[in-house]
């Protein structure tokens, strides 16, 4: 009888325990999204809207905003940034430079996020603006495509269409251009 006792719970326990080893202590996906929107929604809707573009922290770049609770809003530089915890933000301040650039970089990988897969790697493939080279596409927001002449091309904004449909060639070649040089420093 004693035996076919133990036989009975560890049927029953085994499974229990290969489920929560399955889950390897991580709480769902929707649990996780949920508590990522909780602390968003903590911010007033201006900062939230900030913190959704930048979406990671810029020191501790594996996390979400909102994932640890209300994001921490830093001012560095005159330029807000979004941090995850108080800790981050005493690490933000100690290295401004890096904290920018890091948000910056989130904001335009956010921007180009909202363009469907085949757009973006061109968009990539471009990384600035056929108009104006010195403004990375995604650095204003999602970035605008205008076909010239069967090809896609990728602005800044919308603003800079008609200086790119203006000159249709000059466009193409500073587009083949961006391309030939994004790439040669993705070779090195």
């Amino acid at each position: 009888m004693k035996a076919s006792c133990r036989e009975a719970i560890l049927i029953l326990f085994l499974p229990l325990m290969a489920l929560g080893c399955a889950n390897n202590g991580s709480p769902p996906p929707q649990d996780k999204e949920a508590k990522i929107k909780a602390g968003l929604d903590q911010l007033d809707p201006e900062d939230r809207q900030l913190a959704e573009e930048q979406k990671y922290c810029a020191v501790e770049t594996e996390n979400r905003l909102g994932s640890m609770g209300k994001p921490v809003k830093v001012m560095l530089n005159e330029e807000t940034v979004f941090v995850c915890c108080k800790h981050c933000e005493e690490t933000a301040r100690k290295n401004p430079d890096k904290t920018l650039a890091r948000a910056e970089e989130f904001k335009i990988k956010s921007a180009l996020d909202q363009l469907d897969p085949a757009d973006r790697k061109l968009a990539e493939e471009q990384k600035f603006c056929a108009t104006d080279a010195e403004s990375r596409l995604g650095s204003m927001g999602k970035p605008a495509k205008v076909i010239i002449k069967d090809q896609s091309v990728f602005l800044c904004c919308k603003g800079c269409e008609k200086a790119a449909r203006k000159d249709p060639d000059k466009t193409l070649a500073a587009v083949k251009k961006l391309k030939a040089a994004n790439a040669e420093t993705k070779g090195k």
